[in-house]
């Protein structure tokens, strides 16, 4: 596959779970560390599978060892962030903090790997980036305050693991370092607090644990997916194109959830932007 099409389906199923994260989540009802635990082995479990049938092997992990725990520490933290700031503030707003994470990997790539942007796919990159900031419903969500700054937080953690993630799974086999590597976040994350074992029995609910494991399928085979996007393509042009995944999500979200049927006209001005974009940066 062309790292365009591992793009697209990155884009499209990390998409999905973000709106299922959205229910479970959203106004206090998980307890972040518990959620953060359970649902990065859910995915590990998930991932297991394929694993499975293609067959394990770290090989050369020992090579990258360096960079394969700071992924594992920064995911460990970076999703029970992830989870307090979505309990913060609104889903738009959340999304275009979360965004910054984007920046981080794409300067990464630049930095480290001497890569190339052109002037069209830097345009194309500004133009995703600023749809972005068009679905944001209310600006005043932006303001200074301890949402914002955990928002900020979780756009560096995931910005600096993604891109250790990736180069670590640019070098050993991908599926069997991606089943790893959400195993290992999850104990760091239980790490963070022991006790959060205890507030997991919610979950474990018939009406919760159905979402849940619907969310890990689709989170991994999104995760997966960006994983040989990232080792197949540059990092400094994946990086912004996964951002459309916002604009996807915030239609996604207009779909399925009725609050968020709000602004129509600007959130469709926005997908129409981000698509100018998309094609200046594929081209």
């Amino acid at each position: 596959m062309t790292w365009q099409l591992l793009t697209a389906i990155s884009v499209a199923g990390l998409s999905i779970s973000i709106v299922l994260q959205r229910i479970l989540i959203h106004k206090d009802k998980a307890d972040p560390v518990a959620y953060a635990v359970f649902f990065q082995a859910l995915v590990a479990a998930v991932i297991a599978v394929f694993v499975i049938f293609n067959g394990f092997s770290l090989k050369n992990i020992n090579n990258f060892w360096l960079p394969a725990l700071a992924a594992i520490v920064l995911f460990g933290a970076g999703h029970i962030v992830y989870a307090k700031t979505l309990q913060k503030v609104e889903a738009s707003a959340f999304s275009v903090l979360f965004a910054t994470h984007a920046v981080w990997v794409m300067v990464l790539g630049i930095i480290l790997f001497h890569e190339n942007l052109t002037l069209i796919q830097i345009i194309g990159s500004l133009l995703i980036f600023a749809s972005i900031g068009l679905v944001v419903n209310d600006y005043r969500h932006l303001s200074l305050g301890k949402g914002t700054f955990l928002g900020l937080v979780t756009g560096l953690l995931f910005g600096l693991a993604i891109f250790y993630w990736s180069y670590v799974g640019r070098n050993v086999d991908t599926l069997s370092w991606a089943a790893v590597s959400f195993v290992g976040a999850a104990a760091v994350s239980l790490l963070f607090s022991p006790k959060a074992i205890k507030s997991m029995r919610p979950m474990l609910t018939k009406s919760i644990l159905p979402i849940m494991l619907l969310l890990s399928i689709f989170y991994a085979i999104g995760s997966v997916a960006m994983l040989y996007a990232y080792k197949v393509g540059s990092f400094s042009l994946v990086s912004p194109l996964r951002q459309t995944g916002i604009i996807l999500t915030t239609l996604l979200a207009f779909l399925i959830l009725s609050q968020e049927r709000t602004s129509v006209g600007r959130k469709l001005l926005a997908a129409a932007i981000c698509t100018v974009g998309v094609v200046l940066i594929v081209i």
